[in-house]
């Protein structure tokens, strides 16, 4: 996925050995690149009558950041997932997205993988003025708490909307739109509880 990519992460990696993994370890996890901007390009004809289409502008609607396998000794620590391509004006998640079997398969291991914390984070596109956005991102952010089960709900950190003008991508496209009305749920294996 040429359009998300991993941030740099501050400290340099310590690399520590538990039983027989060799684990990454950060003082926090690195960031997701994110675009902060003030340009902004309209909604196109049809780009909101689609946007609330079960098929939306972009799919799958959930990805996993990094994907990949790591080696047979490594640990992913810090994994993304982002639930993508919301409505316009929409805060809730489209059924078609909640039917997604990679989605359901995660939300299981969210529940029963009692190592992993994590902190859920929504994101709107650009388009409309912020008060409505940051409703937006708040929302988008709760409605995607609410998916998690009763275990997993005891170990989010946070709940909470991305800075105003802070973007998955940066607005100019369809595509690019639809990839940033998001949530990304951010989860730590074994983090500190000091994130």
């Amino acid at each position: 996925m040429g359009y998300i990519h991993l941030g740099q992460s501050t400290p340099t990696p310590q690399l520590r050995q538990q039983g027989d993994f060799v684990t990454r370890e950060y003082q926090w996890c690195p960031q997701l690149n994110k675009i902060q901007s003030n340009a902004c390009f309209p909604y196109e004809p049809g780009e909101i009558a689609i946007s609330h289409t079960a098929a939306g502008h972009v799919t799958p609607d959930v990805v996993l950041v990094p994907s990949g396998i790591p080696a047979p000794t490594v640990k992913i620590v810090c994994q993304y997932l982002i639930i993508r391509d919301f409505g316009v004006d929409w805060r809730h998640i489209k059924l078609a997205t909640k039917s997604e079997l990679f989605f359901k398969n995660m939300l299981g291991q969210f529940e029963t993988n009692t190592s992993l914390l994590f902190r859920i984070v929504g994101y709107s596109d650009c388009v409309g003025v912020e008060k409505n956005n940051l409703s937006l991102r708040k929302g988008r952010a709760r409605n995607v708490f609410h998916l998690f089960g009763p275990s997993a709900r005891t170990r989010v950190m946070a709940v909470t909307a991305a800075p105003e003008n802070t973007f998955l991508n940066d607005n100019s496209t369809v595509v690019a739109r639809a990839n940033t009305r998001a949530v990304v749920i951010e989860f730590f294996v074994n983090a500190p509880q000091t994130m």
